[in-house]
């Protein structure tokens, strides 16, 4: 029978004199990974000595030399065959690299002498982020997971203060994760408000900076800003720091972040990728912070990625404790909180794992999470008193994100490496799983930029009503959370509850967006007198056209039926005609010549037809306007050909617009079968051919090919009627250019990428993410490329074919070799979980070719723009003749968004340098010189004074703020 003794202090200078039957047949030295507290106040590493013999009674005498000095400790051994007693080594023992002590074992007439070899063991402190992972439906109904996540804040506050008086390190705190838990809480219970603040002032609630988990490289820029509005609010309240940007689950997020968190005063990131369908994201990074430089090379947050979330082994007891919130629809069925007498906060054995790799710093930071969405774990606090009570080393230290982070940054900062590029995700894979619902989502957020913009254009200095706009951003971000089903998608009530209130979010998105860019028009429009009326209104075939970018833009609009009653043709403010044409849809289309920088134009329907040429053509599959010729195949429907007036070069290399569908798993992509290919429009103003298809999962495919007079570019709108098929498979359209030794330009939030030197080694190379722009060029040809309604692509080949199940299996590639191909990777249905399994119905997808010489930026940029935020109209009878509220003396920079606060005679206007140097700008006001222009260093607040003479960094931003 073993009997073990609990350490014992060493005492100097003990007497030797021990009388003692104790005749051992083995000794063990076991130096284990901890420290115990000495009686003079300094740590000591424990020792146990195993032995192990018959004759084991009496007194045992332990003499530690270390150092030439000598300790010695007494045990009285009352054991049968084997005994165990601990020993604390001098604190002079080295922490940091391999030392031999002598341990000397006296019994009563026999004394047994061993060297003990010490391997290295630091200090640790282990820093514990307890936390539910965040996932807004995935585990229950929304309603019934937000409802437990606003609780785990309620009980979080109840435990704080049941522990409040708890050592240092042992007190708790709960972090919601993200800030959209208390901002549900916030709204829902407002008597509770003052009691959160009070909370946070404690340090008993850390909130930390983003409102959701996102996939932040489909966010577009100005989404970005929104998803910190909450938190900056409620740091102001609190005057707490939430400054670190915590994101879990997602593998990945873009590079343009970082120049957003600067400017919105977020100072940290941590990542806690999950290892499924994570590809390279762990390799050779978890655990090793760095400075992360933004596209502006200016910016810069500190970055820590310290694994997986749950990397402390919580899930562990997750699992036992048969996640009893998890599926539970009724929601007085799940505990309010976690309590099983037990938490394993013994880390040790992941501890002597970054021994044994030199890991070079003295912490490591754990998340404990039960699983996903989980009541909070209250036996945490307890099990870390009762640790820390009794080890000195490793100590744990129940903590927020700022703590963690401000730590590093103060004993690590000036030593640690600074990084730039783009961490390019892998998760965005999972928004081709309903492609439509995402077309929604990508379309909306460019109408709400737009109808900001407007709005400040037409009202006259009025404040903006900041809710409406708010709430529609909101919803935006809410689209673009990485949550969408079940965990499992084929459960029936589960899957369709959460599957429903998630497909909500994209339409009251795109409402919201819609209705906040019809109120927004609202000032240039006439009062209707109803059916005492005109029956085509009060606007007398009269077009009010606005420009919402910083820089001239002409375009076509298209009038639908009823708002084109008056007859096919088109007159400008001084009767000039201008190019018009009666689709076959019923719609008609009109020519508008150039539109001033943030300004407007007018044109009216009047009776009669347009008496002008155009210079559109069709002849057999050939498309012409007065800048390009347009080749298809009639076998395959494919582009071959993309030729500019006066060149012979052709921009096309193996064909543009293919189509292919892609089993899972199997490089065998299939193409489409043709049936027809019909003329759609014969101009004057656009022709259009359309291919029609069969093609394997799908009822049926359409492509079709549009040229529109006096403009360069060639567009695209592609129908897949997609079959809900369960078989793992995808859609790919190919656009092979001929561009050799290109180049690919990507346009990213807040930044230019290029294709593998600008990617993290972590990243994603199978599929990329793109804002509204790539460009493909060599040193004098290139095309830039739209992609309007799906953001995926791949490069080079279709590489996204991975649909393997739970885990990180597949071919993930780890370098991308130069190419002029690229695919836009339009739907699949490769996940397992979280994303549906099928998609049924017809979804369009929109592409614009432009083809130019030489890459340059801002004019690829325009393009990009212009098509994703094109001009607006509005009915209205009188022309607005709106007055630009700034202009831009340099090309190379323009404004993004102007948007008008909740006081009336404020603006905000972020400005945007897409130039690699250091550039100077000039504004000025051509509608009203503002009383006051500051430049906003943090968030949206007034700065630094200007007279409107600027220096923007190279790739910079700046946020002014206009007081009038």
């Amino acid at each position: 029978m073993k009997k073990r003794i609990g350490f014992c202090l060493l005492i100097s200078a003990l007497s030797a004199t021990v009388q003692a039957d104790i005749k051992p047949g083995a000794i063990d030295y076991i130096v284990r990974p901890l420290y115990g507290y000495r009686t003079d106040g300094t740590p000591g590493r424990i020792v146990t000595v195993r032995l192990k013999g018959e004759e084991l009674k009496g007194d045992l005498s332990v003499e530690v030399i270390a150092k030439g000095k000598t300790e010695k400790s007494h045990f009285a051994l009352n054991a049968r065959d084997s005994a165990e007693v601990e020993v604390l080594l001098p604190s002079t023992v080295p922490t940091g690299k391999k030392s031999e002590v002598t341990f000397v074992l006296r019994g009563a007439d026999k004394t047994y002498k061993q060297k003990v070899s010490v391997t290295p063991m630091r200090h640790w402190n282990v820093y514990l982020y307890n936390h539910a992972h965040v996932d807004i439906g995935y585990t229950n109904t929304h309603k019934n997971v937000e409802q437990l996540h606003k609780n785990n804040i309620i009980e979080g506050i109840k435990l704080a203060e049941e522990t409040k008086d708890h050592p240092d390190g042992a007190r708790f705190v709960w972090n919601p994760e993200v800030g959209w838990p208390m901002e549900r809480l916030w709204q829902s219970n407002p008597e509770m408000r003052g009691e959160l603040v009070e909370a946070m002032k404690k340090g008993q609630i850390c909130l930390d900076a983003s409102y959701l988990n996102l996939n932040t490289s489909t966010c577009a820029d100005e989404e970005l800003f929104h998803v910190f509005k909450f938190t900056r609010d409620m740091q102001r309240l609190s005057g707490q720091p939430s400054d670190v940007f915590q994101q879990f689950d997602i593998p990945g997020m873009s590079w343009g972040l970082i120049p957003v968190m600067a400017q919105e005063g977020v100072k940290y990131i941590i990542s806690w990728p999950n290892t499924d369908r994570a590809g390279n994201a762990h390799k050779n990074m978890d655990g090793k912070p760095f400075w992360w430089v933004g596209p502006d090379g200016k910016s810069k947050v500190l970055f820590l990625q310290p694994g997986g979330y749950a990397n402390s082994g919580s899930m562990g007891k997750g699992g036992e404790t048969g996640r009893p919130w998890f599926g539970q629809r009724d929601p007085a069925k799940v505990p309010r909180v976690i309590r099983m007498g037990y938490a394993n906060v013994d880390f040790t054995e992941k501890l002597t794992a970054l021994e044994k790799e030199n890991y070079p710093y003295d912490y490591t930071v754990l998340s404990w999470s039960l699983w996903d969405n989980n009541p909070l774990d209250a036996d945490v606090p307890f099990a870390v008193k009762e640790w820390n009570e009794k080890y000195a080393y490793p100590k744990i230290i129940i903590s927020g994100g700022h703590e963690i982070m401000s730590m590093i940054e103060e004993k690590y900062g000036d030593q640690l490496p600074v990084v730039s590029g783009d961490y390019t995700e892998y998760w965005t894979d999972g928004l081709g799983t309903a492609a439509g619902l995402t077309a929604r989502n990508r379309n909306a957020k460019e109408k709400l930029v737009q109808a900001e913009t407007i709005w400040s254009m037409l009202a006259d200095g009025g404040k903006a009503p900041r809710e409406d706009f708010d709430e529609a951003w909101r919803y935006i971000l809410l689209g673009s959370e990485h949550t969408w089903c079940f965990e499992n998608p084929t459960e029936p009530y589960f899957q369709d509850a959460i599957w429903k209130v998630k497909q909500s979010y994209f339409h009251e998105a795109e409402d919201r967006s819609i209705d906040m860019l019809d109120e927004s028009l609202a000032p240039a429009t006439d009062k209707s007198n109803g059916a005492l009326g005109p029956k085509e209104g009060p606007a007398n075939g009269g077009i009010a056209v606005f420009n919402t970018h910083s820089w001239p833009q002409s375009g076509v609009i298209r009038l639908t039926a009823k708002e084109s009653l008056k007859g096919d043709k088109v007159v400008d403010q001084n009767g000039k005609e201008v190019l018009s044409q009666r689709l076959s849809s019923g719609e008609l289309l009109f020519y508008v010549p150039e539109v001033p920088a943030l300004g407007s134009r007018h044109f009216r329907v009047v009776e009669g037809k347009c008496s002008l040429p155009g210079h559109c053509k069709i002849e057999g599959t050939t498309l012409e306007n007065d800048c390009l010729t347009v080749h298809l195949d009639k076998a395959t429907g494919n582009i071959t050909s993309l030729l500019k007036k006066g060149s012979v070069y052709n921009y096309i290399g193996e064909g543009a617009n293919t189509f292919s569908w892609l089993p899972a798993n199997v490089d065998a992509p299939q193409a489409d079968t043709v049936l027809s290919v019909s003329v759609v429009e014969e101009g004057p103003l656009a022709v259009e051919l359309c291919v029609t298809s069969k093609a394997a999962g799908c009822r049926s495919v359409s492509r079709s090919v549009r040229l529109q007079a006096g403009q360069p570019w060639v567009e695209i709108s592609n129908v897949v009627d997609k079959l809900p098929l369960v078989e793992k498979d995808g859609i790919h359209f190919g656009f092979a250019f001929n561009l050799p030794d290109s180049k690919t330009r990507v346009d990213i939030p807040w930044g230019v990428m290029e294709v593998e030197k600008d990617q993290w080694p972590q990243g994603n190379r199978n599929w990329l993410a793109m804002q509204r722009w790539l460009d493909v060029s060599n040193a004098t040809h290139g095309v830039t490329w739209c992609s309007l309604d799906a953001p995926l692509f791949e490069y080079g080949d279709r590489h996204a074919n991975i649909a393997m199940g739970w885990g990180g299996q597949g071919n993930w590639i780890t370098k991308l070799e130069p190419s002029s191909t690229v695919y836009s990777w339009a739907m699949n249905n490769h996940w397992h979980t979280n994303f549906p399994l099928t998609q049924d119905g017809p979804v369009r997808f929109r592409y614009r070719l432009y083809p130019h010489e030489a890459y340059d930026v801002v004019e690829t940029n325009r393009f990009g723009m212009e098509q994703s935020q094109p001009l607006v109209y509005v009915t209205a009878d009188k022309d607005p003749q709106v007055q630009p509220l700034i202009a831009i003396d340099n090309r190379k920079v323009y404004s993004t968004i102007i948007k008008s606060l909740e006081t009336d005679h404020t603006l905000i206007v972020r400005l945007r340098s897409l130039s690699d140097k250091e550039e100077s700008v000039k504004l000025s006001f051509p509608k009203k010189t503002p009383a006051r222009i500051s430049v906003c260093d943090r968030e949206e607040i007034a700065g630094e004074r200007t007279d409107g003479n600027l220096v923007m960094s190279p790739y910079g931003q700046i946020t002014l703020k206009l007081e009038y």
